[in-house]
């Protein structure tokens, strides 16, 4: 029997979500089952503003497989924006399943990061035999449970990596230190990989206690050492004694970063070191998708359909293991989001080639 299904993407954007969305075109479209793309996330889906398009092979071709972002759009604030008008919860998460019966859907693709997870888990939670879901995981920050790797992440490392990449040579021709910060959220996974695969110095995150003195010396023995510059690379929520983020959107949980990066030169700058800091920001959402992103989202766009065709729905699709295996949502959103400890190799690497990267009980 065809089957009409649905694919959306919500939250913050990032590469690897047009090769899921083309993959999942495909593999309906060959399969014989319908695709509807909808599109601006949750407010596609709300019956007063309903906005999709049919995906077929036609509209979604190769080129997807190496551009940025979502050609559905994404949406953020939809939740956000209508609690702000008046709507209660309970009313919003019944626009969601007016929308999907009103549309006929009997499945949908829901991509999301860990935000977005944390809605869905709440639709689902209230009536989850009203709409049949499987989710991809897709965030930057590669912080989701029970998946090695999220879409998005790999994409973004290799954008840090290019820009240390072009940052050194100005580092090494003035003989400062730069401090380069990058997103992750309260995850340290961009830091860590990136810092290792671009030769950094020092890799701060979140999840390691640092000691800026200790952050000095190795600043110092670069310089001693007749190396006469150093890349630090530190994740941006990564806080100090003097500096400490705060939340300013109750709503959703939303924290207002206040420069580490900038903080960190700044003291170096009293001890005596010329240094400058990069914040690289939206700049890591976007490039020319990685190779293991076009892989990862072909492979989760086209199970995501052949696990709703099977009846399977209620989970989420997770690399693992260099397999595609499912997981409960429920049970995925039980505890706090991934993230990294010592036992991570690129944690291991970083401690085998002398970085200093934080207080750890092996270093």
């Amino acid at each position: 029997m065809k089957k009409r299904l649905g694919i959306i993407t919500v939250g913050g954007d990032c590469s690897g979500l047009n090769s899921a969305i083309r993959a999942a075109a495909i593999r309906a479209e060959t399969l014989g089952h319908e695709l509807l793309g909808i599109q601006r996330g949750f407010f596609g889906l709300f019956p007063e503003s309903f906005g999709y398009i049919q995906l077929t092979s036609e509209n979604c071709g190769e080129e997807l497989l190496t551009s940025s972002g979502s050609i559905l759009f994404s949406d953020t604030k939809s939740f956000t924006t209508c609690l702000n008008h008046g709507h209660s919860q309970k009313e919003i998460l019944q626009l969601v399943y007016d929308g999907y019966r009103k549309l006929s859907l009997d499945g949908l693709i829901y991509i999301g990061g860990d935000g977005s997870l944390t809605i869905l888990e709440e639709v689902l939670s209230h009536n989850p035999d009203l709409m049949n879901v499987v989710a991809i995981p897709k965030t930057i920050d590669n912080d989701v449970n029970m998946t090695d790797f999220s879409i998005g992440f790999s994409t973004a490392v290799e954008v840090v990596v290019d820009a240390i990449s072009n940052i050194r040579s100005t580092a090494r021709s003035h003989q400062r230190t730069i401090v380069v910060e990058v997103m992750g959220r309260d995850a340290g996974f961009i830091a860590v990989h990136a810092g290792v695969a671009a030769g950094a110095d020092v890799i701060l995150v979140p999840e390691f206690e640092y000691d800026m003195s200790r952050v000095v010396d190795k600043v110092k023995r670069n310089y001693d050492s007749g190396k006469k510059y150093c890349i630090i690379v530190v994740a941006e929520a990564v806080e100090s004694a003097s500096l400490k983020h705060r939340i300013v959107n109750s709503h959703d949980d939303v924290t207002k970063y206040r420069g580490i990066g900038q903080h960190i030169a700044d003291h170096l700058k009293t001890e005596g070191f010329e240094s400058r800091a990069v914040t690289l920001g939206h700049v890591q959402r976007g490039g020319t998708t990685a190779i293991l992103d076009r892989i990862l989202g072909s492979a989760f766009g086209a199970e995501a359909i052949n696990a709703l065709v099977a009846g399977e729905h209620g989970v989420m699709l997770c690399y693992r293991g260099g397999k595609i295996e499912k997981a409960s949502i429920s049970e995925l959103m039980r505890g706090i989001n991934k993230r990294l400890d010592e036992s991570d190799m690129c944690v291991k690497i970083a401690v085998n080639l002398g970085v200093y990267i934080g207080e750890l009980s092996g270093s």
